[in-house]
């Protein structure tokens, strides 16, 4: 049993005081005020946080755990010991599920796996292993360690997205434009995004549209992609196209604001910092604009700078969003995007026991996600570290 000071459960309904949350066999099987409740001390472990705000586990919808770090040209061992380390953090900040959305080799397949199967503390992933990208477009990388399937044509990108559902992905992600650095150029086209796209709803499975250009993100939306990932440059037809086809926006605002304000720290180039800056302000409208239209946001950090999804959801409040709004793209929006709504995002009976407790209101102050108390998955305590080596699990 947990005990809350503030319960505010993800849905729209208001925060309710001295909650209790029943769990059984990793589910929440009641909630209830306090008093409706006797708790058995001889037959239950009761875990009181009613000095905390509880909520949600919170959900990353646009992550990339293995690129925390940026150790993209490590040897293959490196690399996937960073993304264990950064799995383990991820879980520390209160996110206990992610949406991976792409990295090298499919190694994100397996680090879901071992999570699944214990062998790795972290949050649940859902996962896109690589991208599917037009030929010579979208981020490479070298051997071992490719980054996407290169494709030229309808049948390949339909092969390509078949090869990638046999391999075990989750959902399907689509580079309609390279990254800001790269140029506003369309790359993937839209019958090439609509071949994968059929092949990703033939199996039941969403599509991610990778698109920060505002005519790669309309070829992906005519090629009917579920999501778009970045968005930062979003117009008035763009907007209503999502609006009108629910396509949900995760707009990653969190790293280009870490980029302007510490890119010259890292020895980031002038030219990336500038695009960062100029993509900030469109992004930060985008959202604003969205928003408005009625389009669904999600939040998602897309690092390789350890910006986390309390951060994002500042973010989005910087841009317009109200507190209560990114607490929904933070927890409930993640679970739509997954389809998976009758497990994850909220804390209503028959929902996994994901959850977190926070020193502070975040209706009151979105900062206060990041003061995380206590970490919940599937009914068990896993943090935060610090907690954990004190032995209060």
């Amino acid at each position: 049993m947990v005990l809350a000071g503030t319960l505010i459960d993800g849905t729209d309904r208001d925060p309710s005081s001295s909650a209790a949350l029943v769990i059984r066999n990793g589910r929440i099987w009641q909630v209830a005020s306090q008093p409706q409740i006797r708790p058995d001390p001889t037959h239950q472990t009761i875990i009181d946080v009613s000095h905390c705000v509880v909520l949600p586990g919170l959900i990353d919808s646009h992550c990339h755990l293995f690129h925390i770090g940026r150790q993209y040209s490590a040897p293959v061992v490196s690399f996937v010991a960073q993304a264990v380390a950064n799995a383990a953090l991820w879980l520390d900040t209160g996110t206990t599920t992610v949406r991976d959305v792409s990295t090298r080799a499919n190694l994100d397949l397996g680090l879901r796996d071992a999570i699944n199967a214990g062998l790795v503390r972290g949050p649940r992933m859902f996962c896109s292993g690589s991208g599917i990208a037009s030929t010579g477009g979208g981020p490479l990388g070298e051997e071992p360690l490719r980054f996407v399937l290169e494709v030229t044509g309808a049948d390949e990108a339909r092969r390509a997205a078949r090869q990638q559902l046999r391999a075990g992905v989750d959902f399907i992600k689509l580079f309609a434009t390279a990254g800001l650095t790269e140029g506003a150029h369309p790359q993937l086209t839209v019958e090439e995004m609509a071949a994968a796209v059929d092949e990703a709803h033939k199996a039941g499975k969403h599509a991610a549209g990778h698109g920060f250009f505002t005519e790669g993100i309309r070829n992906a939306l005519q090629a009917g992609v579920d999501t778009i990932e970045h968005g930062s440059y979003l117009d008035e037809e763009t907007v209503a196209m999502m609006s009108a086809r629910d396509v949900v926006l995760v707009p990653t605002l969190s790293i280009l604001h870490t980029m302007v304000e510490r890119g010259a720290e890292w020895g980031r180039p002038a030219r990336m910092i500038e695009n960062a800056r100029q993509a900030r302000a469109a992004a930060r409208a985008s959202v604003r604009r969205a928003r408005e239209a009625g389009v669904r946001i999600a939040a998602g950090t897309d690092p390789p700078y350890r910006d986390t999804v309390a951060m994002e959801c500042a973010a989005l409040v910087e841009a317009g969003l109200t507190p209560a709004e990114a607490v929904i793209a933070a927890t409930r929006r993640g679970a739509e995007i997954l389809g998976r709504t009758g497990d994850l995002g909220t804390l209503e009976p028959g929902r996994r026991a994901d959850l977190i407790a926070v020193a502070g209101d975040p209706l009151d102050d979105i900062r206060a996600l990041e003061r995380v108390e206590l970490v919940m998955k599937d009914g068990v305590v896993c943090g935060p570290r610090a907690r954990l080596a004190e032995g209060d699990a």
